[in-house]
């Protein structure tokens, strides 16, 4: 609630429309991040359309997000999942 994300991003899901989790130890910018904050549950979010083609491979699927207010609306059943962190370019985002 406490960041204002562009109206519309993009995310990576799999063939399946499923999310694609990651854990923070697989993006080597966070990689100085204490060890329990580094095996977190994240998915990632793009604010550009090339960048998340860009990182999709063949398996993958882009999905546009239109109103990024799905996010806080659906932060408390990403919790359930073990999902606690979106990361954006240049933001480290905790899911409350």
């Amino acid at each position: 609630s406490q960041i204002d994300l562009p109206r519309t991003v993009y995310m990576i899901v799999d063939k399946q429309i499923e999310l694609e989790v990651k854990f923070l130890k697989d993006f080597p910018e966070w990689s100085f991040l204490p060890y329990e904050d580094l095996n977190r549950k994240s998915i990632e979010i793009f604010f550009d359309l090339k960048l998340a083609k860009k990182s999709c491979n063949k398996d993958q699927k882009v999905l546009k997000v239109p109103n990024t207010d799905v996010f806080r609306i659906a932060a408390p059943v990403l919790i359930k999942k073990g999902i606690s962190r979106i990361v954006c370019p240049e933001n480290l985002i905790a899911l409350k």
